[in-house]
């Protein structure tokens, strides 16, 4: 429990640095207006990753206050005493069993500036997500299907016979993955250097998809928003059930790139922007996931 509650505080500050002071307060009181908590600042925001998204036009801030509010048995999230929706029109609301979730939503909101900065609304994505994809069985059992196609060939499986610096780091961060999947799963998973030979036995594919079956809609949302992000399911899997912390859930995820790094040196600013988005992607989801 310990560990777990170490792992979301973690994931806390890579998804929103500086949030903390207002995490405290909004515990503390559930219905006082974020305005005040001046410790809330933006979370890390990434460059958008296509020319169509660059010229897309700028939303403009359209709310001066932003509040928590806990009605018809759940949190919701006001702007202006108005609440938030979803892109598909549904009221976003948060179970009751995550306060901190829901005051880290409004910190999202409340740390925009002039503009709505691009990429900078990663709870909220996840929250929306949940609502109004993943409550449906079937769009569950496609995504849970698709989720599952990264574990066929997933990248901590795979480790390599050389150079070195990989061979370590996938020792490093590979082998307690796949270690802890074995045991809490009791399956067989397949590790090779060959990359065309990796494949995983239904069996273990099947207890798998069972496991991920019983998740929450908002839990398979960071699930699907973490494999898509690490490129891995078993990194994903490890990181929405608290196993691993983000940092590490990102140093595996970035075993290879890093590797590199050590072999031929850094591309200045690139790697940097690289790293930022993932870790950011991968605390939201790990915060999502805490107590869903």
């Amino acid at each position: 429990m310990l560990r777990e509650r170490s792992h979301v505080l973690g994931a806390v500050m890579q998804c929103m640095p500086l949030t903390q002071f207002a995490l405290r307060a909004g515990a503390k009181q559930p219905l006082r207006s974020l305005r005040t908590c001046t410790a809330w600042e933006a979370a890390a925001q990434t460059p958008t990753d296509s020319a169509s998204q660059q010229k897309a036009p700028a939303i403009r801030r359209f709310w001066r206050n932003v509040s928590v509010a806990e009605q018809h048995g759940g949190y919701q999230i006001l702007l202006d005493k108005r609440p938030i929706k979803t892109p598909d029109g549904q009221l976003i609301s948060i179970a009751v069993q995550q306060p901190a979730l829901a005051w880290l939503v409004a910190g999202e909101w409340e740390s925009q500036k002039e503009f709505l900065g691009p990429h900078s609304l990663p709870l909220t994505s996840l929250v929306s997500r949940a609502i109004d994809g993943l409550s449906d069985s079937s769009t569950r059992t496609d995504v849970i299907s698709k989720l599952l196609k990264y574990f066929q060939t997933d990248s901590v499986c795979l480790h390599d016979e050389y150079p070195q610096a990989l061979v370590e780091l996938q020792r490093k961060h590979y082998t307690p993955i796949v270690d802890w999947a074995r045991s809490k799963y009791s399956i067989d998973i397949v590790t090779t250097a060959n990359m065309f030979a990796l494949r995983q036995s239904a069996e273990a594919t099947e207890k798998l998809r069972q496991a991920v079956a019983d998740f929450s809609p908002l839990k398979l949302a960071a699930l699907e928003r973490a494999v898509m992000t690490a490129k891995s399911f078993l990194i994903g899997l490890a990181l929405v059930e608290l196993h691993i912390p983000v940092e590490e859930a990102a140093l595996a995820a970035q075993a290879e790139a890093n590797a590199q790094t050590q072999l031929w040196g850094e591309l200045e600013n690139a790697h940097d922007l690289d790293n930022a988005a993932m870790r950011q992607i991968l605390g939201a989801s790990a915060c999502a996931a805490a107590g869903a």
